[in-house]
């Protein structure tokens, strides 16, 4: 009886069953669509699943690699320690470490644009608004970062990036280069041994006339010592480029430059028409040239300056020379190690810029760019990343290892140790990085910095044509020609030599008028006007 009622009720739960799918089937004709949709959505949340954890997951970084980094400058001595305890970080972070290799700067003008059609391997280079950074971005030189591309590979520049770094970086509407994150004033200073100043009655070395007083006491009293051993690529027109600027600021028509440096352009700020001219042709040029054949003839830098290989900075920490001149940041630390070293020389700092305002850099005066042709160009962007907002390794890059090279000082600032010599502060190629959250000075170090500083915070401007990128698609060969004119000629004036400076000068204008100049400055005033629009 029991196993009789039992059979009925499962029976009836059965037909129950079926009248139920039955009536859910005949709710309309769907012809299986339901299901179908059912089963679609079920996909669609499995791919939407799939991609959430992906993108929880992050970049796929399975595959170890080994970044080329090129820098430019010579390679510190602790380099190669410093940077395994940078690929350390990076090998547990993207699992990726960096290889790097410099250009010093007596080969760099010449071995740049070389190495993008060696056909090496290499991923990162440094790069600037002075340092091909154009040239190479007009010539597909570069790897191109889209804000995509930032946002998935490197989060912390996307997040930290200055808006304006980012439409300054921008070449034809495209971005080629991570610029510095960092607010740069660049201004010059003379460095003088304060014991031969005291010998010799010189009260200040802190403008042309008074550095020429000094090192004329040198050449007379000193023959064992070059007043000032400039001549290397890196500071061969240093005291042209004092002499030009002093010259032109003072002058009603405020002559800057504009466009591509080898290309030797310039341009009055108050000249709305943009009537681009070689600096060659400007009023204030002959004078200039004029003058530095006198400090040349009078001995005041070797008669071997043209094929020096050793800058200025080099040469006075080597009791070579009596005076150097350098931009403020590099003092820092050429003044921290000299006075470590010889602290009997009573090492002095002066304002070199001779009442002329010093220039509020663009951020792309210092950046980072990734070749076109890197087979992890992903991966740059990531380690690219790290160097400029991860602490720990931005101080290792900027500074070198605590406790070794430096030490905490609190306060954003540091003091350098004795190792520091073998990687000094900010003198490493790590400007491209500098990022103002973690940026530290040296304390105890130019005793008058701070009052430096406030003259020229206080004084500081943009040039008119500072945030303008010349595109030279157009003009490319023209522009070649005139850079080999620009490493002899020009450079050969740019130091005084030259028996005749009226002539020479007219030689010089006559070749690069056979080059194409005149076709290039029509170029760059064309869109220097469009840039004035814009703006």
């Amino acid at each position: 009886m029991f196993s009789k009622k039992k059979r009925t009720m499962s029976l009836l739960l059965v037909l129950t069953m079926l009248l139920v799918t039955l009536s859910g089937c005949g709710a309309k004709d769907s012809g299986g669509q339901d299901a179908a949709a059912a089963d679609t959505e079920t996909e669609s949340q499995q791919e939407e699943n799939q991609e959430a954890g992906a993108e929880e997951a992050g970049p796929d970084i399975s595959e170890e690699v080994t970044l080329v980094m090129y820098l430019i400058g010579d390679r510190p001595v602790d380099n190669d320690e410093v940077f395994a305890k940078i690929n350390e970080r990076l090998k547990a972070e993207i699992n990726a470490t960096i290889e790097v290799k410099f250009m010093s700067w007596s080969e760099y003008e010449q071995k740049y644009p070389l190495i993008f059609a060696s056909g090496e391997d290499w991923d990162i280079i440094y790069t600037a608004d002075w340092c091909f950074y154009n040239a190479q971005a007009t010539k597909q030189g570069f790897y191109e970062i889209t804000e995509e591309a930032l946002k998935t590979y490197a989060p912390m520049t996307a997040e930290t990036m200055y808006p304006e770094a980012w439409e300054q970086a921008k070449v034809n509407g495209k971005v080629y280069m991570l610029p510095m994150n960092y607010k740069e004033i660049t201004a010059y200073v003379y460095m003088a041994r304060g014991d031969l100043m005291d010998k010799y009655g010189i009260t200040s070395v802190a403008s042309l006339d008074e550095a020429e007083a000094y090192m004329d006491a040198i050449v007379q009293n000193e023959p064992s010592l070059i007043p000032i051993d400039v001549g290397s690529d890196y500071d061969k027109l240093f005291l042209y480029d004092r002499m030009w600027k002093k010259a032109n600021w003072e002058s009603d028509e405020k002559v800057v430059g504009i466009g591509p440096w080898q290309v030797m352009a310039s341009v009055s700020e108050v000249d709305d028409s943009v009537s681009v001219a070689g600096t060659f042709a400007q009023p204030a040029f002959l004078d200039v040239i004029t003058r530095l054949k006198d400090w040349k003839d009078r001995g005041f830098w070797s008669k071997n300056a043209v094929v020096n290989t050793q800058n200025n900075t080099e040469s006075f920490q080597a009791g070579i020379s009596a005076l150097a001149m350098m931009n403020g940041n590099t003092a820092k630390s050429v003044y921290a190690s000299v006075s470590a070293e010889h602290p009997e020389w009573d090492i002095r700092v002066f304002d070199a810029q001779d009442g002329v305002p010093p220039v509020l850099n663009s951020y792309l005066a210092n950046g980072m760019s990734i070749f076109s042709k890197s087979k992890h160009p992903e991966r740059a962007l990531m380690a690219l990343d790290y160097l400029r907002n991860d602490e720990e390794i931005n101080n290792l890059f900027c500074y070198g290892i605590e406790g070794k090279h430096w030490e905490d000082a609190g306060d954003g600032l540091l003091v350098s140790l004795p190792d520091s010599s073998n990687y000094a502060y900010d003198s490493n190629c790590n400007w491209g990085v500098r990022n103002d959250a973690y940026w530290r000075m040296i304390e105890g170090g130019i005793p008058n910095l701070a009052e430096l500083n406030e003259s020229w915070q206080e004084t500081a401007r943009s040039e008119r044509y500072q945030a303008f990128v010349f595109n030279d698609e157009a003009v490319k060969n023209e522009i070649a020609a005139l850079g080999e004119i620009f490493d002899t000629d020009y450079k050969l004036l740019g130091l005084g030599f030259t028996d005749d400076p009226e002539a020479d000068i007219e030689k010089l204008r006559e070749k690069m008028e056979a080059a194409g100049a005149q076709k290039v400055y029509d170029e760059i005033q064309k869109q220097a006007l469009a840039f004035l629009e814009a703006n």
